[in-house]
């Protein structure tokens, strides 16, 4: 049985970026994730890896605490294409109002909600704008939940600006929103003292290369071209409702399993610049959470003009697991 003060002790450990009280509400909900629900949390665990690490991303550029990642457990247990009854849709659950407010596209052939990519960088771009509002990272989260407008109620009904103080003023949800999330994060930085372990899915879901595309594609060709299952292309790419690509102004992206990903990108994604600059040798970098075109420029000692021409970029948005083609200097040529 754990006592308050290991709780407390592990609570403090995590990193929130808010005082975080160790209440009755919240080792309640640890021991859900932890004992009652084990194995929806082994699942958890399991997803994590494939979604984190675009997460972790996002928040880096924006630079929002990296803790905000526990917050799709909490809306959407890290699943990408799941609907709630009140027509929110995707790992960080937006409304179609909402969506369309943070620049995604909802119609009936894309949903960019669903799209992990995407959908974090309106997530990010909202929990921005709600941290310029407030200013406190638990009325951020409490006002993610249930709008800026009822905690701002909350606040004049109670005549206090600190979470803990206007909950009782919070919708029933948004009252243990806030404690869900204490309890995500502790799941996540303390499964293995409860014995858990990730449950990981499929490794063709969870090694994956992400590409650009600017053209038209079906899933369902790409799937028999190339001889992999339908399927999973389709859960790794959920915001294309009918398997089609279209062609758009907007950045549209592509996941793949990494073992196909070679063949995909010269299957479909033939650069037309194929002429290795002088005095360079063609490699390809794999981007990491937090890579931006400065910092690839300086490690790749080129110019991030010549990093957008060399893979046709209509702009300076990267975002992970991107494979991007570097043409370096033969000097520090990899071997």
């Amino acid at each position: 049985r754990l006592s308050d003060e290991t709780v407390e002790e592990r609570i403090s450990q995590i990193g929130l970026p808010f005082d975080a009280h160790t209440t009755p509400q919240i080792k309640s909900l640890i021991r859900r994730f932890t004992v009652e629900g084990q194995h929806d949390s082994e699942d958890i665990l399991g997803r994590a890896k494939i979604y984190f690490p675009i997460f972790e991303h996002y928040l880096r550029m924006h630079g929002l605490p990296e803790s905000l990642k526990f917050l799709p457990i909490v809306e959407s247990s890290l699943r990408p294409a799941v609907f709630s009854p009140v027509g929110a849709a995707g790992l960080w659950q937006f409304v179609p109002s909402t969506a369309r407010l943070y620049g995604l596209t909802v119609n009936g052939q894309v949903d960019e909600r669903l799209d992990p990519h995407k959908a974090t960088a309106a997530a990010a771009r909202m929990l921005s704008s709600l941290y310029q509002q407030f200013g406190d990272w638990a009325l951020v989260l409490a006002a993610y939940n249930c709008g800026p407008g009822r905690v701002r109620k909350a606040m004049r009904a109670a005549g206090s600006s600190d979470f803990w103080a206007i909950r009782a003023y919070l919708p029933k949800e948004s009252q243990r929103y806030v404690p869900r999330f204490v309890a995500a994060a502790y799941l996540m930085n303390f499964h293995a003292a409860h014995g858990l372990s990730p449950d990981f899915p499929d490794y063709d879901l969870l090694d994956t290369r992400t590409f650009r595309i600017d053209r038209s594609l079906h899933l369902g060709t790409v799937a028999r071209e190339l001889d992999m299952s339908y399927r999973t292309l389709t859960r790794l790419n959920p915001s294309y409702l009918q398997g089609l690509i279209r062609t758009s102004s907007k950045v549209q992206y592509v996941t793949v399993p990494t073992r196909i990903a070679s063949e995909f990108a010269e299957r479909y994604l033939q650069n037309e610049n194929n002429v290795v600059p002088a005095n360079r040798q063609k490699s390809q970098y794999v981007t990491v959470p937090g890579d931006n075109l400065d910092t690839l420029a300086v490690l790749f000692q080129c110019s991030k003009e010549e990093i957008i021409a060399w893979n046709g970029l209509t702009d300076e948005k990267l975002t992970v697991n991107q494979t991007l083609n570097i043409y370096l200097p033969r000097r520090v040529a990899r071997p």
